[in-house]
């Protein structure tokens, strides 16, 4: 049992100290995304990638991308409430393809 726990602490340790436990959590967004925003503006954006702290998220048109900026401030604050170790600290919406 002892090896199975330096194991653990091993990789608890590379995890963290590589940067991957963040992406991790920051990941964990695109999965929940519905969830957070709601199934209508989920149908219309989708979270593309992480670039540093900031969350680019593709909507379905400009109009759309400019209506969720509106919106930035409370997704934020869902992000941050749900997944307070992802360290996102802003999102970036682009008209693109879902």
């Amino acid at each position: 049992m002892k090896e199975a726990a330096r194991i653990n602490d091993i990789l608890a340790s590379v995890l963290k100290n590589g940067g991957l436990a963040k992406k991790i959590v920051q990941y964990s967004i695109f999965e929940i995304w519905g969830e957070l925003v709601g199934e209508t503006i989920a149908k219309r954006a989708k979270p593309k990638k992480m670039q540093g702290n900031t969350l680019v998220v593709a909507a379905k048109s400009a109009a759309w991308a400019q209506e969720l900026s509106f919106m930035k401030p409370m997704i934020l604050k869902k992000i941050r409430e749900r997944f307070p170790d992802a360290f996102v600290t802003d999102i970036k919406f682009t008209a693109g393809i879902l």
